[in-house]
């Protein structure tokens, strides 16, 4: 993650219109979870961004724009930035099943030459209840 300064986290599109993100941020600040490998020291910048819905192809065309515009207005290539995907993609959780479309989702992240993070906030109750075959990994 040294050579990274930019990060874009993306969340669910669904779970999106009923949670704010406040764990996701709160683990970014923190550096904890899914964020725990970045740095403490290096200030990075961050951007919020859903899927998009289902399927998330929508995701490939913000994510084009992001590399564009940042390129254009502020040189920073692409080999800078990191998609981070949300705990609420990645894993079971209380707001539902892993994206379905997961794969799909990396698969176009890496047709932008775009590096992928998995996960964000990890709620200790969730890890629980996948320890106890509740939550699927």
């Amino acid at each position: 993650m040294e050579n990274k300064d930019y990060i874009a986290i993306v969340q669910c599109h669904l779970v999106k219109q009923r949670c704010s993100g406040y764990f996701c941020e709160k683990a970014f600040h923190e550096r904890t979870g899914g964020f725990a490998s970045y740095s403490p020291d290096k200030a990075y910048r961050t951007l919020y961004l859903t899927c998009g819905g289902c399927c998330g192809r929508p995701l490939h065309r913000k994510l084009s724009n992001l590399v564009h515009k940042i390129k254009a207005k502020e040189g920073v290539d692409k080999e800078r930035i990191v998609v981070q995907l949300s705990s609420c993609m990645t894993k079971d959780s209380y707001h539902g099943p892993a994206c379905p479309h997961l794969g799909y989702l990396k698969e176009l992240i890496a047709r932008l030459g775009l590096d992928v993070c998995e996960d964000t906030s990890i709620s200790q109750k969730a890890e629980a209840r996948r320890k106890a075959g509740l939550y699927r990994e």
